[in-house]
């Protein structure tokens, strides 16, 4: 006796740090299934159709350059390239970037090994970009190195650290005290796309902007094309900021043992739903002859025959809930005909992948009182009618 209590002390013991890590963990469980609902569908777009290449960084750097360069063939000048430096001057903490020092601008791809930069003759002043939508690592001293092949020639007014969002920041462990201080002031973290629009980014606060103000409609149907690539890549991307959090969480004291020990139980927790069921019904599953489990998480009732008819409840038991399919062993037998207005219980039940032999029905896991109300009246409705044909 003296075992068990101490057990179940141990077992109480564990359930206390189970449920304070839970607690602790809701608000990065939040934020992680608002971004997993944010995620968007790209729908019939023209850059995916086109290419493959949609992850990488010479593929976006060749879209922005191509809007950026007044010489381009969208015929809008120098639109596109002033509504970029107003997003820039959101992220200015000292001095405006001016639009006039950019009249005389070339825009050119891989100068001296940078994605883009913009250099203006006249003033002599310059931008650069650095495109890290791909998430690539930063080269050794990357930006030290760009600034120091331009600045011999040109002032640099702004360094754009272009990324998917905003969880991404440059590496600045190779860079010397100078460097630091001479850098900072002028670089520009921009993030592509950002859910909390209060935020400034590109799709927002210079994509959307293109559109409106754009008065070739070629160029714009372009730009809403690329504004939704933007938006689907960031989307669809991991959340890596909710599991830094939780990577955070974890190692504070035991927690990663709980968290190890939450992830097994939950793997088990559709087995521990599969018994339930197995053995609320194995003993009273008439007019079905029994009840057992395949493959551990499907509760199968077998043997209803009726006709020479053969008929099987299957229930499907997993984290997501309950799928139970009813369904006669012979793929021609069109049960869904036969049954599904037959029996008022069947009414929303739908066809399985368009198999007439298979109807199914998807429970919550927490409707459990609900489906096992639903067993029992089928359990009813199946007797009557086998009561019917027999007597």
């Amino acid at each position: 006796m003296e075992i068990i209590k101490v057990w179940n002390e141990l077992l109480e013991s564990h359930i206390d740090l189970i449920n304070i890590f839970i607690n602790k963990s809701k608000l990065t469980h939040k934020g992680y299934v608002e971004s997993i609902s944010n995620r968007t569908g790209i729908g019939f777009n023209v850059f995916i159709i086109s290419s493959d290449h949609y992850y990488r960084e010479n593929f976006h750097s060749d879209i922005i350059k191509a809007f950026l360069d007044p010489k381009e063939n969208h015929k809008e000048g120098y639109n596109y390239l002033h509504l970029f430096i107003e997003l820039l001057n959101k992220f200015s903490t000292n001095s405006i970037i001016k639009k006039n020092d950019f009249n005389n601008s070339i825009v050119a791809r891989e100068s001296n090994y940078i994605d883009i930069l913009i250099t203006d003759r006249d003033s002599k002043k310059a931008i650069i970009i650095e495109n890290k939508i791909n998430n690539a690592v930063d080269q050794q001293r990357q930006l030290p190195r760009y600034v120091s092949s331009i600045e011999k020639e040109y002032s640099i007014v702004a360094i754009v650290y272009l990324t998917l969002n905003s969880s991404k920041r440059p590496d600045k462990y190779d860079w010397s005290d100078n460097e630091i201080r001479e850098i900072d002031p002028v670089l520009k973290l921009i993030p592509a796309y950002e859910i909390e629009t209060s935020k400034p980014n590109l799709y927002d606060d210079w994509i959307v902007p293109s559109i409106m103000n754009s008065n070739n409609i070629d160029s714009s149907f372009l730009l809403r094309q690329y504004g939704k690539l933007i938006k689907f890549l960031n989307t669809n991307t991991m959340d890596t900021i909710s599991l830094k959090k939780f990577y955070n969480s974890t190692k504070e004291g035991n927690n990663l043992e709980t968290a190890i020990s939450i992830r097994n139980m939950l793997n088990d927790l559709p087995e521990y739903l599969a018994i339930r069921i197995e053995d609320r019904y194995k003993e009273k599953c008439y007019p079905f002859k029994k009840v057992w489990r395949y493959q551990k998480r499907d509760t199968v009732f077998e043997a209803f025959e009726i006709d020479d008819l053969f008929f099987k409840i299957d229930i499907w038991c997993d984290i997501d809930g309950y799928i139970v399919e009813f369904w006669e062993s012979s793929p021609e037998y069109n049960i869904y005909a036969e049954y599904k207005d037959k029996l008022e219980i069947l009414s929303d039940f739908k066809m399985k992948n368009n198999e007439k032999n298979i109807i199914t029905k998807h429970f919550n896991m927490y409707e459990e009182k609900i489906l096992l109300e639903f067993i029992d009246k089928f359990l009813l409705e199946l007797k009557r009618i086998k009561d019917h044909v027999t007597t």
